[in-house]
């Protein structure tokens, strides 16, 4: 390797490059130093700043949180207060009840309203006065309902008083009424008894005053166009039925004229009877029934025994068999007779 060339003279100074690159170093150096200690004194600063300014704001959060907690005790506390005066008032008739029930919701819908005023930041403290206001309005209306309902109370009191009066008196009356009812009913039963006594009494009476018959006889005949009558015993030639009895005494009946209802059955069972040759329909008093009569006896009856005669000419033959008569006085059987037709 070949040795450099030293150009320099003998004696001549050579000049130092390295000492005034370190001096430029430091400066720099010092530059870059106070420009970082500038910077973290910025940064120190802002910090500070910034921490005071959240701390200010955390200071102003939590007044502003404690404030609304201020704010929703204080409307709890008067929303209690409010709905234990209401509730205190409860008790002394359902309308007035109900009444209530309707205030107690009104004061929940105010109260609901202001907790969102205070949530929302907003001005409570009129509506906090108005839930006051709302609240005594309820009592007072409360109180003039108290009063309509004393003085209907009262009014209430003297119409039951006046009732439980009438009541007693009612009772009384029908005491009394249930008393003349018993006398009234015991004479209706009575003069019921007495009636039927008496119906008894008046049925043995017309019983007593029937006229019984006896020695009934029946002859058939035959008509001839002279008027001249014959007896028969065969129903083809018989034109006429002639029925004689006599009456047997009694001295129940007054004397006079008496009718008799005399009813002739053919063997069929049926009655002989024609409407427009006297035929008729009479009471049966002992049955309670009516019966179809064939014709009818008079006689002047003077408590004796009586020839009475009676008879039916119908225009019309006769059937064959044994027939029934049937002899009535004033509603009652008093005798039966028969006879055969060939």
């Amino acid at each position: 390797m070949s040795t450099p060339t030293n150009y320099s003279q003998p004696g001549t100074p050579t000049p130092n490059y390295g000492n005034n690159n370190d001096g430029n170093n430091q400066k720099r150096m010092t530059t870059i130093m106070g420009v970082a200690i500038a910077a973290l004194l910025g940064i120190c600063v802002f910090l500070l700043v910034s921490k005071y300014n959240t701390s200010k704001q955390l200071d102003s959060t939590t007044m502003e949180l404690t404030q609304q907690k201020d704010a929703f005790t204080e409307l709890d506390t008067k929303y209690n207060e409010a709905v234990t005066q209401l509730e205190q008032q409860k008790g002394i008739n359902a309308e007035l009840d109900a009444k209530i029930n309707q205030q107690l919701q009104d004061l929940e819908t105010s109260k609901n309203q202001i907790s969102g005023l205070i949530r929302d930041k907003k001005d409570y403290r009129n509506a906090m006065a108005g839930l006051e206001r709302q609240k005594n309005e309820f009592l007072a209306q409360i109180e003039d309902l108290k009063k309509q309902v004393g003085v209907l109370t009262e009014t209430n009191t003297q119409l039951t008083t006046q009732t439980q009066q009438l009541s007693s008196s009612l009772n009384e009356t029908q005491a009394k009424l249930q008393e003349e009812g018993t006398a009234r009913a015991a004479l209706v039963s009575e003069k019921t008894a007495l009636e039927a006594e008496r119906a008894q009494l008046s049925k043995k009476v017309d019983i007593a005053s029937a006229v019984r018959v006896k020695n009934i006889t029946t002859k058939a005949m035959s008509v001839k166009s002279s008027g001249k009558e014959k007896s028969k015993s065969k129903a083809k030639n018989v034109d006429k039925l002639n029925i004689c009895f006599t009456t047997e005494p009694n001295e129940v009946v007054p004397a006079g004229e008496e009718t008799f209802y005399l009813r002739i059955v053919d063997p069929t069972g049926a009655p002989l009877a024609i409407e427009s040759l006297g035929s008729g329909v009479s009471n049966d008093k002992r049955n309670e029934q009516e019966f179809r009569y064939t014709t009818t006896a008079t006689t002047n009856y003077s408590n004796g025994e009586t020839e009475v005669c009676g008879s039916w000419q119908p225009g019309q033959n006769f059937v064959k068999g044994k027939y029934s008569v049937e002899i009535y006085n004033k509603g009652y059987l008093v005798g039966t007779g028969a006879f055969n037709l060939k």
